[in-house]
């Protein structure tokens, strides 16, 4: 009894930002990652990460870099840039204009596929984005009535515009 009333005063006495996640840290680590993975400067990637971000103060954004594809894309001069947040990892999608190794623009984004589902994981499977061939593919579990999991991939072209969705199709399990 005395110890668990020990435990309870000193919990109280522990401040409440030591018990959050240090975001500052978490995305320092992953620019780092993705800096290692891309060839790009890891204060670039933080600002690809920052210019993805839907929150004016960084500090409020849990979003982590899922994908950064140079490649897919490339034959338009275009990055896809895949963040996820929240507590089922849903998927944002972002699409920059690549002028130099450290200028970028925003061309397109999305977090939803045209029938108003998330990008989201579920507990038979993960949401994954890239990028081929000018295409991207978005490849989200759907859970089914026998509690199997069937994937429904949504692709993505550009239009000379801007990207489009251009159609889905179902794929059978596996990440």
């Amino acid at each position: 009894m005395r110890s668990s009333l020990l435990a309870a005063v000193l919990l109280l006495l522990v401040p409440a930002r030591s018990l959050a996640q240090d975001w500052k840290q978490v995305h320092k680590a992953d620019d780092a990652k993705w800096a290692k993975a891309t060839g790009l400067d890891p204060s670039v990637i933080h600002k690809i990460w920052k210019m993805a971000s839907r929150f004016p103060n960084e500090k409020d954004d849990d979003s982590r870099i899922a994908n950064v594809d140079l490649e897919g894309l490339a034959e338009h001069h275009h990055v896809l840039f895949v963040t996820y947040a929240g507590e089922k990892n849903c998927l944002t999608l972002t699409v920059f204009n690549q002028f130099s190794e450290s200028a970028f623009t925003k061309v397109w984004s999305a977090d939803q596929s045209p029938d108003g589902q998330g990008f989201c994981d579920t507990q038979l499977g993960n949401a994954k984005a890239e990028a081929e061939n000018g295409v991207i593919r978005v490849r989200v579990p759907r859970t089914q009535p026998d509690a199997t999991a069937e994937y429904t991939i949504y692709e993505y072209a550009w239009n000379g515009i801007t990207y489009r969705y251009t159609g889905q199709h179902p794929a059978q399990g596996g990440p």
